[in-house]
């Protein structure tokens, strides 16, 4: 029977991985998604910072260096260089895995899908430690995997997946180290590794250190295990960002405001509700009940998900849509295990005032409605489709570079990190500068007889055009990105109402992944 219980593990493991694998992708799009590569594609040159490009026709210091800074960057003091501006870890790890794969973009879809198998893996045998029933174990596994956010993010190129499993790993190893204490510099070490890869990932320390206990021994091998990460971390963000303790990020604390923590508790609430169907706050108010009964389970799965959530809760963005639950997912697996292990105490509250049938019941329930409500969500927010609309990034890349001569100006914003992973083109971004920055480039541009373009995003045309109205005119698109050349006046119009009608519909270029 156990041959047969692991088989199944390993066949569930695999068709996980095998899901995955079929969609995700290891495109260098966003913000986000190209500085990750591209930080990468500069470790594995064994270099931590990327030299600035500058369109044909500039030198350096004849305008600011933000203006030809892509997403994911920022320019260093002398402004000759880009420095990255997101944490090293996933990078790294993308890094490493070239080095199999021979290629960033393969590197990348493993890094994910080895991590989502990993976070299925360990909330499994995290349940297992916990001491709870293999059914029970199975349950939070099942729902931590099927979650829409937890998918979104094991197929889209970021570092939320992939710290949220780090984030798992140091939990199972620190409760395997309460009887065991040389696991305990695993836990430190997985700890390092998902702080690296996103430094709120520190939070998990008070769980961490709650699951040690009062036992200098386990907190020093902890040490031990988290030490040469963060050391080499540290030396790091020095030479990049002039202290240890500072990040890319920047200054962060004006986007935390009181104010966004009632609209945040509110989406929190929403879509648990949705993802988890209404009945599962049931399973959670029966975890704070444990919590005031001071049961040790649950008070440390509190230690884990309260801090993140709380944190986020005064964040901007949080509330923004239902992804952006991605700030709080290395905390999901945390409420999942809470839920279900409060099945015991559900099953007793049923069993004294009803009946044992009722017990067994309810649980049993619940799990299948928190599970369908999963696989609602998944097929309604198209998940499983979203990373495959990443691909456009590429493609725009590579048609834009065939079709305009080198010595063009590409003005960009979305697709600018695109641009440098995916081509030698320098870019112009046209989101940071004044009307009178505009004005000066394009003079220069028409006066050197260098043609500027606009590639961008259908949500960029309609902002360029409000901001700018009547300087360039749509020439062709590919899906969602549109591709506009500015018009002959456009440096003399800078600033001025339009006469002129409105630009001609752009003819459309065929989609290659469509027959």
């Amino acid at each position: 029977m156990r041959r047969l219980l692991a088989a199944a593990g390993l066949g569930t493991l695999v068709a996980y991985g095998w899901l995955l694998a079929r969609h995700a992708q290891g495109v260098a799009s966003g913000a986000d998604n190209s500085g990750y590569m591209n930080t990468a594609r500069l470790f594995l040159a064994g270099k931590m910072r990327e030299p600035l490009r500058l369109p044909v026709g500039l030198h350096q210091g004849q305008f600011r260096p933000w203006l030809f800074t892509p997403l994911g960057f920022s320019p260093s003091a002398d402004g000759k260089e880009l420095i990255p501006v997101y944490p090293p870890g996933l990078s790294v790890t993308q890094a490493l895995f070239a080095e199999l794969t021979g290629s960033l973009e393969t590197a990348a879809q493993a890094v994910n899908v080895f991590c989502g198998v990993l976070l299925v893996f360990f909330t499994y045998r995290l349940g297992r430690a916990f001491g709870l029933p293999r059914a029970a174990s199975l349950v939070a596994t099942l729902l931590v995997a099927a979650n829409p956010v937890t998918v979104r993010f094991f197929t889209w190129n970021m570092s939320d997946g992939p710290a949220s499993t780090w984030a798992l790993a140091a939990i199972f190893f620190a409760v395997r180290a309460q009887k065991r204490p040389g696991f305990a510099p695993l836990s430190g070490f997985f700890f390092a590794l998902g702080v690296a890869t996103r430094p709120t990932n520190a939070l998990l320390y008070p769980a961490l250190a709650y699951a040690f206990g009062r036992q200098p021994k386990k907190h020093l091998f902890f040490a031990l295990g988290a030490a040469p990460l963060l050391s080499v971390l540290f030396f790091y963000n020095h030479v990049q960002y002039g202290a240890f303790w500072r990040t890319g990020y920047g200054a962060m604390a004006r986007e935390f405001k009181l104010r966004y923590f009632l609209p945040t508790l509110s989406h929190y609430a929403s879509w648990i509700g949705r993802f988890f169907s209404p009945i599962a706050f049931v399973s959670f108010f029966a975890h704070l009940g444990a919590i005031r009964r001071r049961q040790p389970l649950h008070l440390l799965l509190a230690l884990w998900w309260l801090p993140f959530f709380a944190f986020y809760a005064f964040y901007k963005y949080t509330n923004d849509t239902w992804w952006y639950l991605r700030f709080v997912l290395p905390a999901l697996p945390a409420l999942v295990l809470a839920g279900v292990a409060a099945f015991s105490d559900l099953q007793q509250f049923m069993a004294e005032r009803f009946s044992k049938r009722w017990a067994v019941a309810l649980p049993a329930f619940m799990a299948l409605l928190a599970l369908g409500a999963n696989v609602t969500w998944l097929i309604k927010l198209r998940v499983f489709s979203l990373s495959r609309e990443e691909i456009v990034y590429r493609q725009s890349v590579h048609w834009v570079c065939s079709q305009t001569p080198e010595t063009s100006w590409l003005f960009a914003m979305q697709l600018s990190g695109a641009f440098y992973f995916y081509s030698s083109r320098g870019i112009v971004r046209y989101d940071l500068m004044t009307p009178g920055e505009l004005k000066d480039l394009l003079q220069v541009s028409q006066q050197q007889g260098f043609p500027a373009f606009l590639p961008l995003f259908d949500f960029e045309v309609e902002t360029f055009n409000r901001v700018h109205p009547g300087l360039a005119e749509p020439i062709a698109n590919l899906g969602r990105v549109y591709f506009l050349q500015f018009v002959p006046s456009a440096a003399e119009a800078v600033g001025k109402r339009p006469s002129a009608p409105p630009p001609r519909r752009p003819s459309v270029i065929p989609d290659p992944q469509r027959p």
